[in-house]
């Protein structure tokens, strides 16, 4: 969720929390008012029609003191002594010609040496419309705030938080293969400086190691190469002359040394190429075509240890991809599927449009299966492997996102790997 709308929604809670307990707040207020002021009203009107009652004659037993306003007066034998009491009550109004809320002033005096019940009657109605309509006004003024303060809330942060969005921008362009230094400008705000500092301080050490990484693999990888190939040689030599069958023994085992030696070495330099995302051109890549194609170099270990392969092409996706990653993702898990099977076993190949499943016999691992991902983690059947190939299967799948599983069961070795990214999507539709 983007901060904007969570700063939004933080401010409309506070917002709705304030306005609903102001609101409250102020109607109760209003209102304590208004029924004083009211009340006040009403006791005023009896002070006014006693006065009228006790120093004019002849008045009528019903009185509109107001528009309204109805006043009662009931002649009683003795002084029932009523201190003026209030009621809320519905009666007809004569006016609106319906019932409405009133509120009723009840009291007994004594005019003129006779005793008397009186009830004056005045209408609630302009006190709900009063209520009703400050209300209304304060439901306004909240909507008007919630959309001024939301529409203020975007211009600052689209002003404020320009220089963060720049920053992130440089961040998504950088490529530690092609480095630059971020081309941010300086802001008015200090945290945003202080930012773009850090970060201009960790990218120059990244480029550095970067740099120094990449020189002392490349110096080391052709230093290595020099001494592996004289080895090699001189081995060769070797086994070309007449020696005793002990001393063949020993030259051939450090022939194979030397051999595992440069295929450990090839090994680590892809991986350290693909972790540095040095193989960065993609091409669409049809994966069943490329998948027999590399079969058919390994047609001849095949026949040598009789494998059945079984094919089952289900979809033929074509995914955006590093042409040389996937010849060494390929290559890889025919060769296992290959090394590690048994004699006159089978090899079955799954391919749909969201995956690709290579299934061989073979023998236990003996490992737990996700550990021979790792660096030189490598099954018991022999020593000739260097314990690298599953690894930059991993590392390639990881760099395509791309989910990769390794199983066995019932004697059967089973990867599965999930094309599941936006980075290789299928291009089916655009053939």
């Amino acid at each position: 969720m983007r901060l904007l709308a969570i700063a939004n929604r933080y401010y409309l809670a506070t917002l709705i929390i304030v306005f609903v307990a102001g609101s409250l707040a102020a109607y109760l207020i209003l209102k304590s008012i208004i029924n004083q002021e009211f009340n006040e009203k009403l006791f005023a009107e009896q002070d006014q029609l006693l006065y009228e009652l006790r120093n004019y004659e002849n008045l009528e037993k019903t009185y509109y003191l107001n528009i309204g306003d109805l006043i009662e007066i009931n002649e009683v034998a003795e002084n029932p002594n009523i201190p003026p009491t209030l009621i809320d009550t519905v009666m007809y109004d004569p006016y609106e010609k319906k019932e409405l809320p009133f509120r009723l002033l009840t009291f007994s005096s004594e005019i003129k040496s006779r005793f008397y019940v009186i009830t004056i009657s005045k209408s609630l109605l302009p006190n709900q419309d009063l209520m009703e309509g400050v209300s209304e006004i304060m439901l306004g003024i909240a909507l008007m705030l919630m959309v001024s303060l939301g529409l203020l809330n975007r211009f600052i942060f689209k002003k404020l938080w320009h220089p963060f969005h720049q920053i992130i921008d440089q961040l998504h362009k950088f490529q530690i293969t092609h480095p630059e230094q971020l081309a941010i400008e300086p802001s008015h705000v200090e945290e945003f400086n202080d930012l773009r500092q850090v970060l201009d301080k960790m990218i120059s050490k990244s480029i550095y190691d970067y740099k120094t990484l990449k020189e002392y693999t490349e110096n080391t990888s052709h230093e290595i190469q020099t001494p592996l190939a004289i080895i090699k040689n001189k081995a060769e030599m070797l086994l070309q002359e007449p020696l005793s069958e002990a001393q063949l023994n020993e030259v051939s085992k450090i022939y194979e040394a030397a051999g595992r030696l440069s295929r450990l070495k090839e090994g680590l330099s892809t991986l350290t190429k693909i972790d540095n995302n040095q193989f960065v051109e993609s091409e669409p890549i049809e994966l069943k075509a490329f998948i027999m194609s590399r079969l058919s170099g390994f047609d001849e270990l095949v026949d040598l240890k009789g494998l059945k392969v079984d094919l089952r092409f289900e979809g033929n996706p074509i995914l955006n991809f590093s042409n040389d990653l996937m010849y060494m993702m390929i290559t890889n898990l025919l060769s296992n599927s290959i090394k590690h099977n048994i004699q006159d076993g089978t090899i079955r190949i799954i391919l749909t449009q969201n995956h690709l499943v290579i299934e061989n016999t073979g023998k236990d691992p003996g490992l737990p299966t996700a550990s021979l991902f790792d660096r030189f983690k490598r099954s018991g059947e022999g020593h000739e492997s260097t314990g690298l190939g599953l690894s930059i299967i991993k590392r390639i799948a990881d760099l395509y996102d791309m989910t990769i599983l390794y199983t066995y069961q019932d004697g059967w070795h089973r990867i599965k790997i999930s094309f599941n990214s936006q980075k290789h999507q299928n291009h089916e539709d655009q053939r």
